[in-house]
């Protein structure tokens, strides 16, 4: 029986800003850094880049680079509602901080949709045809009560867009 696990990143907000504002900000900086933008591409493409609906809403509203990029992947992101269950659960954790409780009634925040569409993925069964799912969270939050915190306690692995990149091939040349 094989170990193999199929890594499907599952993206907050918050790392698509940092891909926008670090390596497209400007046009030079969208070619020099060429290559992340090809991972993201072949990411989506391969269906192992993932983020909730709430997440599209927040990150097209400018008509930036990662703003269009989103539009031509509409795939990537999961349709609204999805994993509800999961997300009543984590915000039942004591001292979580996924959402602002001053937010107008109604506000919602893609936080715990993020971490509940990594658990959703961990829970799934392999199939004949693919290996075992491993969601794994990418955000650059690390707030007392965040995202990184929640995920360590559900144990749920939690990377930053900088090591997503290294886990998929990218690595900084030394000379």
């Amino acid at each position: 029986m094989s170990t193999a696990v199929r890594r499907i990143y599952c993206v907050d907000t918050s790392s698509f800003i940092y891909c926008q504002r670090s390596f497209a900000q400007r046009s030079t900086r969208l070619t020099f850094f060429a290559p992340v933008w090809d991972i993201l591409d072949r990411l989506a493409d391969e269906e192992r880049l993932l983020a909730p609906y709430l997440t599209s809403v927040e990150i097209t509203k400018n008509n930036d680079e990662i703003g269009r990029w989103a539009r031509r992947h509409t795939g990537v992101f999961r349709p609204k509602g999805e994993h509800a269950v999961l997300v009543v659960e984590i915000l039942k954790e004591p001292g979580q901080r996924l959402v602002d409780p001053t937010a107008p009634r109604g506000g919602e925040e893609a936080d715990p949709w993020v971490i509940a569409l990594a658990e959703g993925i961990c829970a799934a069964a392999p199939t004949l045809f693919d290996t075992q799912p491993l969601g794994i969270v990418v955000s650059e939050e690390t707030k007392a009560g965040g995202i990184a915190e929640i995920c360590a306690r559900r144990h749920i692995v939690h990377l930053d867009f900088t090591e997503m990149l290294a886990a998929e091939g990218l690595a900084l040349r030394t000379t």
